[in-house]
């Protein structure tokens, strides 16, 4: 993991620092400039999934085609028409399920799955606090959605995404404890703060090629109003829509 590489080297530089600047006026502010690095690291590596800082995520392929993927639902209010959007497509694309909305509302998840789709794990309860989680809460809540979507559709989730595409060590152990891969994104679309379609379409697409994997949300009404135009964007360039269980497939 990169973050244990990063850690290895931040002792090493302070130990260094400390034999070489030993009765340096300075040392306390070499060292604190150090640690302030480490500590940006760390932070950056937290928050930014792509950089597999603490565990490695799939956030692109090597296929030609590309995966749009959709977050925190099922809602009853929007998920029915994402669905019936993909279905007039004939189109396939990855959910990662929040698992109390999953348990409210078990015929959209069913709905899902008999659409084609792939049904991911999104955690339980997708709490603001789930950084803060102990190892073996993080692996309750997350296990208790597997559990969820597993008695409803009979098919047991091997894709998870951390909640925010936050990650610390925990996820690590909750990764190798549970077996489950994640999955992170080639495009965050910031769907769920952007309101003008035209420009949550503008963002996607200027980044767009083949391998992407698209952050969406099934929750989110402007992308309910945008999903067409991009659908017609990759038919016109030739840029296949699968899910990402085929697309790692191959």
């Amino acid at each position: 993991m990169k973050h244990k590489i990063v850690t290895i080297v931040f002792i090493l530089a302070l130990i260094l620092t400390g034999i070489l600047y030993y009765n340096h006026a300075n040392l306390i502010i070499i060292l604190t400039i150090i640690l302030v690095i480490y500590l940006a690291l760390t932070a950056l590596g937290s928050y930014q999934i792509k950089l597999n800082y603490y565990i490695t995520s799939l956030n692109k392929t090597n296929s030609d085609s590309i995966a749009l993927t959709f977050d925190d639902g099922p809602d009853p209010a929007t998920t029915p028409q994402i669905l019936e959007i993909l279905k007039l497509a004939n189109l396939k694309a990855t959910f990662f399920v929040i698992g109390k909305n999953a348990e409210k509302n078990p015929e959209l998840i069913k709905a899902i799955s008999a659409d084609g789709h792939t049904i991911g794990n999104h955690s339980y309860s997708h709490s603001a606090g789930i950084g803060l989680f102990s190892r073996q809460k993080l692996v309750n809540d997350v296990n208790q959605c597997t559990d969820t979507i597993e008695k409803v559709t009979g098919v047991k989730p091997v894709l998870f995404r951390p909640p925010f595409g936050v990650t610390n060590p925990r996820y690590a152990y909750l990764l190798q404890t549970t077996g489950l891969k994640s999955i992170g994104w080639s495009i965050r679309s910031y769907d769920t703060t952007i309101e003008n379609e035209k420009k949550l379409y503008n963002r996607i697409t200027s980044q767009l090629k083949a391998g992407c994997i698209v952050l969406l949300h099934d929750t989110s009404t402007t992308t309910i109003r945008m999903l067409p135009a991009l659908i017609n964007y990759c038919n016109q360039n030739n840029l296949p829509v699968k899910p990402i269980n085929e697309l790692t497939e191959q």
